[in-house]
């Protein structure tokens, strides 16, 4: 067991200065004060003084296995490892493919996403790609998600010259067939929409909801984070129907000519909107960030994408924006844990939750230590948990 003392605890709720009691993989106990000479057997002690204690983040769009590759073999970026959550506070993530579904596989993801969860985070999967019909380890969106414990949903891609193109009964027929598949096998049954810059932008959703009574909030469309465009303003109007929609995260302020705004930006414009819980936040880590020339036909740049970026827009919510932590926590805590159907075990830091727990300086938010499934993974800036061939 271990006990960390002292910690001011934003669970994301603020509960002030606490003792949080870990054992196992869950959290055992928060109280005022634990006394740890009075629990049995041997119990580390952990000194949480002048440090914030947070949830450990939900990310829920990662490549695990890498993305990219569109310009040519030597531009596919790398698989992830675990020592980049750490680094980024990750402790939960969710992977999927990207623009490649060529020369990597579902299978693949599978088998990271296994390997992540034995090196200590926690790690679910979306089954398919860009494309429609998806490439699937069963043979269906459907057996994916009834058979394979780890795959929430499925990923599409949308508005995107890189994609495919299908109509709005295509769409509709995949989404009543991760509707059954979600009520079976009692998963949430999430379609994630990679959304590009085509101008079409998000009209084959509000289609398939208006004509094919769908619930707008079985799509989870990401990458809205656009500057004054028709796909920020469409996703606003389907949170206002029930969606949840994902602002992807930078690690650094857009230039006047970038097309994104940065997710705390982003966020900040849906909560003028009454729209703050329906905005959750993702890192795209371990994709490609493609630098196209001006008509988009040639790849003259790349960069790849990291977990770091959702501290960065979390600093920024609170020291560029004004905003509580407690209120800034929740794009990357409860409003993701919501959407994945983890609210009784990840986001929050409660009695019976995971032992996911991440340690931040009081004034900068620097990260100092992580805990996924009550190991130390970081401690003191340092990493102590790595990948298997870290």
């Amino acid at each position: 067991m271990r006990v960390l003392r002292n910690a001011e605890v934003f669970a994301p709720q603020a509960l002030g200065r606490c003792d949080i009691l870990l054992g196992g993989e869950s959290i055992l106990a928060v109280e005022k004060h634990i006394e740890p000479g009075r629990l049995p057997g041997v119990v580390e002690v952990l000194d949480a003084t002048n440090m914030l204690a947070v949830p450990g983040f939900i990310d829920g769009h990662q490549h695990f296995t890498g993305g990219g590759g569109e310009g040519g073999f030597h531009t596919r970026t790398p698989e992830m490892r675990l020592s980049m959550n750490i680094f980024g506070g990750v402790t939960t993530a969710v992977g999927l493919l990207g623009t490649d579904a060529l020369t990597r596989t579902v299978e693949n993801l599978y088998a990271k996403t296994q390997a992540f969860n034995a090196e200590g985070m926690t790690a679910y999967m979306l089954t398919g790609s860009y494309w429609l019909p998806s490439p699937t380890i069963c043979g269906s969106v459907a057996r994916d998600i009834t058979y394979l414990g780890p795959v929430l949903g499925v990923k599409l891609a949308m508005a995107d010259q890189r994609g495919p193109h299908y109509g709005a009964r295509e769409l509709a027929t995949l989404a009543a067939e991760v509707r059954v598949a979600s009520l079976v096998a009692d998963k949430p049954g999430i379609i994630t929409v990679h959304t590009g810059v085509n101008s079409d932008g998000l009209d084959l959703i509000f289609e398939v909801v208006e004509r094919h009574a769908i619930r707008a909030d079985r799509f989870l469309p990401t990458h809205i984070n656009r500057k004054n465009s028709k796909v920020a303003g469409q996703a606003l109007e389907l949170a206002r129907r029930g969606a949840t929609i994902d602002a992807t995260c930078l690690v650094r302020l857009p230039g006047d000519n970038d097309l994104h705004l940065s997710a705390a930006d982003f966020v900040c414009e849906a909560d003028d909107n009454g729209l703050f819980d329906q905005v959750s936040f993702s890192s795209d880590a371990g994709g490609s960030l493609p630098k196209w020339n001006a008509d988009r036909s040639r790849i003259i740049g790349m960069g790849i994408g990291t977990p770091e970026s959702l501290l960065f827009e979390l600093q920024r919510l609170v020291h560029d924006k004004g905003m509580g932590l407690e209120k800034a926590l929740r794009p990357l805590t409860t409003t993701p844990a919501r959407i994945y159907g983890l609210e009784k075990k990840k986001g929050r830091i409660a009695v019976e939750s995971d032992a996911d727990l991440l340690l931040l300086d009081a004034d900068s938010l620097t990260l100092w230590g992580v805990i996924a499934k009550g190991r130390i993974m970081m401690r003191n800036g340092i990493l102590e948990g790595k990948g298997y061939f870290e």
